[in-house]
């Protein structure tokens, strides 16, 4: 009989398995038995232990979506307003609560004037599609996950189909 994997082994068997979705590989990464790792994947506490890292990815995953749909969608209003009133007096100090959040680069050119330098608002839109197929994909992990646990729990055994 093997003996049981040390608890940094096992936590770095769900981080794989976290990361891959799949047991097998999840073992191979992480120095476990195939056969120990399936049953660690179906255990109630692996189970808790990824549904608490997907949490967290997807609120990560949440924010970053929200910060690329501001770049690739959001207003350059406070910025242009800010270049066009540069020479004015009273300069940047009335723009305190200015919305700069689209603006990569500012820099003053010789001359008097101002350079600004806005992201890229098509690579934003191409981060959000790359970044809702991940999001997908890490839905989809989780639920083959929970089904597999939830069908290794009642008895069923995977098909060797």
């Amino acid at each position: 009989m093997k003996k049981k994997p040390s608890p940094d082994r096992v936590d770095r068997f769900i981080y794989y398995l976290y990361l891959t979705s799949d047991p097998v590989e999840a073992a191979r990464r992480s120095g476990i038995d195939e056969v120990c790792a399936i049953k660690l994947a179906s255990s109630r506490g692996t189970q808790r232990k990824l549904s608490r890292l997907y949490d967290m990815h997807e609120n990560d995953l949440c924010k970053a979506r929200a910060g690329l749909e501001r770049l690739a969608f959001g207003r350059i209003n406070d910025a242009a307003e800010l270049v066009f009133s540069c020479d004015e007096e009273g300069g940047f100090s009335r723009y305190d609560g200015a919305d700069l959040f689209m603006v990569s680069e500012m820099k003053k050119v010789k001359g008097g004037g101002v350079e600004v330098k806005f992201f890229d608002r098509l690579k934003a839109i191409e981060q959000l599609i790359e970044l809702d197929e991940l999001i997908e994909r890490k839905q989809s992990s989780g639920r083959f996950l929970t089904a597999f646990g939830k069908a290794l729990a009642d008895g069923g055994e995977a098909d060797d189909r």
